[in-house]
This record gives C-alpha cells, structure tokens and sequence, in this order.
C-alpha cells in the first residue's frame, strides 16, 4: 500500500480500512487473475437509478421550494408582517434597557424571520432523508451486481469507508446555516436582521432581501445535495476497466 493511500485511510473507518487494504494486497500478489468480464464493479442499474433518481429528486424539492416560496411570500402579506416589524422596530429604538431591547429584540425575530427559517430547515431534512433512501437503493443494487472476488469489492469497499464522512459533511452544512437560529442565545442572525431593521424604515424591501437570502441557501443546499450524490454514484456504478490492473498498484 503506498504512502498516499496510508495518508489517506488514516481518515477513513478502521474496520473498513483493513477489508480494502486486503483486497488491493490481493489484487497486488495476483496480478494475473484478472476477472473475465472487461468492466469491474460496473452495475448498469444502479448507474440508471442514480442518474435518473437523483435527477427526479432535485426537481420535485426544486418544486416544493417555490410552493414554499409562495405560501411564506402570502402568509407575510397577509399578516401584514413588515407593518408588524416596522411598529416593533420603533419600540426597540425608543427602549433605553439594554435587556428590554434584547427581549423585544429576540421576540420580534422568534415571530417573523425564526418561524421561516424552521419551516425552510424541514425542507432540507427532507431531501436529505429522501437522498439517504435513494442511497440505500442504489447501493444494494450495485452490491448485488458485483461478483464476490476482491476485484469486485475494491470499488464497493472504498464507497463504504467514505459513506460517514459523506454524512458528516452535509449534516455540518446544514448546521452551518441553521445553527445561528437557536433562540438559546443572541444568534448573529437575529442582530444582523435587527440591525438592518433598524436602520432602514423600508421594513418590507428588508423582509423581502431575508426571504430571497433564506430561498437561495436552501435551494442550493438542496440542488448540491442531489447533484454530489448523482455524480458519486454514476462514477461508482460504472465501475473500471481491468486493463487498469496491469498497472502497478503502489
């Protein structure tokens, strides 16, 4: 195994580690059992299921969004909600206590931007929950095409050892951008979008900048979601040649 594979699966599972290093020793000591079939770990319908699924996915999320999108635009309208936060932001000037300002601070936030900014998170969550079922179809699929012989579990096995981290990195992402909403403690969302309000007596222009910010975040948290994941799996699904195995390995 050479230097940059021992780098790099000092970031991956353990267990898994040793299961793949296994099979790229075998496959190293047996340079000529090359498999019969020309394509290793190539699944024609897990590749259809990802790119077909993913793509599916991306535009009925892509349509939930604008449903979204419209049911908060009237509820503000309705509500009369830059009205709302015009008169509240005049009581937050005028209030010289410190704590005061943050309380009617903090409820002003909790009633208008909070309440959307929860709905939107549910979105997200969605899809990822969609994605990690399409996930587990596409991967059982793939599995159940690939032969049992340590050619055919190379690709397999490396999918595995990166599926944590594949989680890890967009549940950090989604966290990144919902974090700031927790009305445990003053949220740099919350004094950004007071600030503004307080600085600018055009409270619906204001109301309106935070909705289409909130949209654009959640709609590309979503459409990268969908795309990273088809991209992943197409790769994988179409396996790889194996001429690749008359080279050497490390």
């Amino acid at each position: 195994m050479n230097t940059a594979y021992a780098e790099l699966s000092q970031s991956m599972n353990p267990a898994l580690v040793t299961v793949l290093s296994e099979h790229l020793n075998w496959v190293a000591e047996h340079p000529e059992s090359i498999p019969h079939s020309e394509n290793i770990s190539q699944s024609q319908a897990a590749w259809l299921m990802a790119h077909e699924g993913f793509a599916e996915l991306e535009q009925t999320f892509a349509q939930k969004l604008y449903e979204w999108h419209a049911k908060w635009q009237q509820r503000f309208e309705i509500e009369g909600t830059a009205q709302t936060v015009a008169a509240k932001a005049e009581v937050i000037k005028k209030t010289k206590n410190a704590k005061e300002r943050e309380r009617h601070a903090r409820d002003l936030y909790l009633n208008t931007m909070h309440l959307m900014v929860g709905d939107a998170q549910k979105h997200v969550v969605s899809v990822s929950s969609r994605a990690d079922f399409l996930q587990k179809a596409i991967r059982k699929a793939w599995h159940k095409s690939c032969p049992n012989d340590s050619y055919s579990k190379i690709l397999p096995g490396l999918e595995s050892t990166f599926e944590d981290y594949e989680a890890a990195f967009f549940e950090n992402t989604r966290t990144l951008f919902f974090e700031d909403q927790k009305d445990s403690v003053p949220s740099i969302a919350r004094r950004e979008f007071l600030e503004t309000i307080m600085e600018s007596a055009n409270c619906n222009s204001i109301l309106n900048f935070y909705f289409s910010k909130v949209f654009r975040r959640v709609s590309k948290l979503s459409s990268s979601l969908c795309r990273f994941y088809s991209k992943k799996w197409t790769l994988y699904a179409r396996g790889f040649n194996s001429r690749q195995n008359l080279l050497p390995l490390g």
